[in-house]
């Protein structure tokens, strides 16, 4: 990489430099063009010749393949091109933060790694569909963004032929604690690979222990292909049975025992966030300016459903975090707070209506109200009617 400081690449202006990686520099930059801010990947390609060629199909097959990709949990590849021995690749400029800094900072809730894990696995799903695979997925590599969103990122080994997984360093393409064992034996792969990285990125973000941990890499590429985890519920206790299922099915050795799409993975995934979400839920509420609170801090909490707790009843949401469908009970597709209350703390007219017998409703309300009802009367009426007219003809 050139020493001197870049200004400008095709017609990018470079603002800041954001990360440097094995195969190249990332800048932030701006496209005078559409005056928008980007992310600018780059890789040098001032090696010999052989290199150079080398590396600069694999940096536009990466792009190619990358680019055709558009799903709300893949990153967005806007442009790429070559120019002054560099290739470059320009993409969405995220904000948020990587997976594996917040795994640093702290725990992470049971329903916030599923709900993570269920869109890379929707991302991925849809990247293989395409006859993408990723290769590499590491929680560096995952960017969590504002409202629970999720974006994978660096396709940067995606559908590299056999002759391609080395870097220039001569070591495998991947992160080798995240990978899969056919991956560590060099034998040819599918998207169940990409399958096996996430179960182990599951599994330390359901834990907060790192798997397959080593002195060496010949130690680390061992512990891959024979070392057998613990279920995470024996680490953590709050983890459900059915999570250590879709764990232990997403890590499995053998490529034919995991699941066969990630399609699968992310229908087990969602059914674990809805067996974990009467437990926690997210509830979005309006924040009255005189509490003593920025509205960042209050817009968004997960609190525990006590709603007798509550000074007023809260607007209650579900974010990004919990996915809803039509299989949702009542009770968690609508607000049932002020109901709840006056059960804990019925009125004379509330204990009135709940001591009353229940009364058959009227003829002129079911006149009004039972469909049914009125269309019997009607046909009962006209053959009344058609049967008197017979009897006096």
């Amino acid at each position: 990489m050139a020493s001197r400081k870049l200004k400008q690449l095709g017609r990018y202006r470079i603002q800041a430099e954001l990360g440097r990686g094995a195969m190249g520099v990332v800048y932030k930059a701006h496209d005078p063009v559409l005056d928008r801010t980007v992310a600018l990947k780059t890789i040098a390609l001032d090696d010999t010749e052989q290199d150079r060629e080398e590396y600069q199909a694999r940096f536009f097959q990466e792009a190619k393949a990358a680019a055709r990709l558009n799903h709300p949990s893949l990153i967005t590849i806007y442009d790429f091109g070559e120019e002054s021995a560099l290739a470059y690749m320009a993409m969405e400029l995220l904000n948020g933060s990587e997976l594996s800094e917040r795994m640093a900072q702290s725990s992470i809730p049971i329903s916030e790694a599923v709900a993570i894990a269920e869109q890379v696995a929707e991302g991925l799903a849809f990247a293989h569909d395409s006859g993408v695979i990723h290769r590499d997925i590491k929680p560096s590599n995952v960017m969590l963004l504002p409202r629970g969103r999720v974006k994978i990122m660096d396709f940067g080994i995606a559908r590299l032929k056999v002759s391609d997984i080395k870097t220039q360093l001569g070591m495998r393409l991947g992160t080798p604690k995240y990978m899969s064992p056919e991956q560590i034996g060099g034998s040819k792969l599918d998207q169940r690979t990409d399958i096996f990285s996430l179960g182990i990125v599951l599994y330390e973000m359901l834990t907060g222990v790192k798997l397959f941990k080593g002195d060496t890499l010949t130690q680390v590429m061992h512990n891959v292909a024979n070392f057998e985890p613990p279920p995470p519920s024996q680490i953590n206790s709050q983890v459900p049975p059915l999570l250590d299922l879709v764990v232990k099915r997403a890590m499995e050795k053998k490529p034919s025992a995991r699941y066969a799409s990630a399609w699968e993975m992310v229908d087990d995934l969602r059914h674990c966030l809805q067996e974990l979400a009467p437990s926690t839920i997210t509830l979005q509420r309006t924040v009255d300016i005189s509490e003593d609170e920025s509205f960042a801090d209050t817009a968004n909490k997960t609190i525990a459903l006590k709603p007798s707790s509550a000074k007023k009843p809260a607007q209650r949401r579900m974010s990004a975090v919990v996915e809803t469908d039509s299989r949702l009970t009542l009770s968690r597709r609508f607000d049932s707070d002020q109901a709840m209350a006056r059960l804990q703390a019925p009125t004379p007219r509330d204990r009135k209506q709940l001591s009353r017998s229940p009364r058959s409703p009227g003829l002129l309300r079911r006149l009004r109200h039972d469909r049914d009802f009125i269309w019997f009367t009607l046909i009962l009426g006209l053959s009344l009617l058609i049967a008197g007219a017979l009897a006096l003809s």
